[in-house]
């Protein structure tokens, strides 16, 4: 038996006790019949169910055993809440090899996005909300990707490693993609990306969040901002060579429409508005809505 680390328990709970709040809405859904279950309560237990499963390649990206995630989302389905101090069966060890491999697969897809966006735009001259969800999506998954490299301590060494594609500098590679897609491909890409559901994209952020890992933690963790990964893959499918730009650590300013679609995520996530208002400095201190749904992560007290 082991026990987990303070992070990974705070993981575990938001697992099982979505699991939990999933199950009695779902259990709900099924006694009021399928005839009567409203639009809006499908959804909400599709964006649950959706969230629970991001949290879940979260936690196993800062290196929580698979066995004890699926421990957890098990007995929350049981109707079973988490527990402090809860232990769970075999060893919490992870080869950190394998962490770092699937945070360096991450991160590719992470710079693919910053193509696609940058090749999308350059074809279509596309501005307002779609370009706006398409950056609020691509934040939050740089910002996901910096918590988790913070989580795993990465050494420059590492950092290097899971940027790097190859010989070529990450944008060259990338607009090599890129620059060969039909029309109807790229589309089909930007709009996967533009469309996803925000709070189900924020759900891992926010669950890090209130662990205790900020934004600049995250931040200190990214070479370069979203936005000038996308400003280095337009500059490569132009032909210029960056290979001599030199990535340095930064700590770019969050964006107001980033921190703005992030308490819309939380209010539609049910989730309080005093975390909302945490989560976003610009904040006027405004009082908390009265509207709550269902879901709330688990993080309740």
């Amino acid at each position: 038996m082991d026990t987990p680390t303070p992070l990974q328990a705070h993981l575990l709970k938001a697992v099982q006790n979505l699991a939990y709040d999933n199950q009695q809405l779902r259990a709900r859904a099924r006694a009021a019949g399928h005839a009567d279950t409203s639009p809006e309560v499908l959804r909400t237990l599709d964006i649950g169910e959706r969230s629970g499963d991001q949290l879940e390649a979260t936690a196993v990206a800062i290196g929580v055993p698979k066995a004890w995630i699926d421990y957890a989302r098990a007995a929350g389905q049981r109707g079973a809440l988490w527990q402090p101090g809860q232990v769970m069966l075999g060893s919490g060890h992870v080869p950190r090899e394998m962490l770092i491999a699937a945070l360096a697969r991450e991160v590719h897809g992470l710079q693919d996005m910053a193509g696609v966006h940058a090749a999308y735009t350059s074809r279509g001259h596309l501005t307002g909300g779609p370009v706006a969800a398409f950056r609020r999506v691509m934040g939050m998954t740089w910002q996901r990707l910096g918590a988790v490299a913070h989580v795993l301590t990465l050494s420059e060494p590492e950092r290097h490693q899971v940027w790097q594609r190859g010989h070529q500098h990450w944008s060259t590679v990338v607009a090599a993609q890129v620059r060969g897609y039909p029309d109807q491909d790229l589309v089909r890409t930007w709009n996967h990306v533009a469309r996803m559901d925000f709070p189900v994209v924020a759900a891992p952020v926010l669950v890090l969040q209130w662990a205790g890992i900020t934004h600049e933690d995250s931040a200190a963790q990214m070479p370069i901002s979203p936005d000038r990964m996308v400003e280095l893959a337009a500059t490569a499918l132009t032909g210029h060579d960056p290979t001599a730009a030199r990535l340095t650590i930064t700590n770019p300013v969050r964006e107001r429409d980033t921190a703005a679609g992030i308490a819309a995520a939380v209010d539609a996530a049910g989730l309080t508005a005093t975390s909302a208002r945490q989560l976003d400095p610009a904040s006027d201190g405004a009082e908390p809505t009265a509207h709550q749904r269902d879901l709330d992560f688990g993080l309740g007290p």
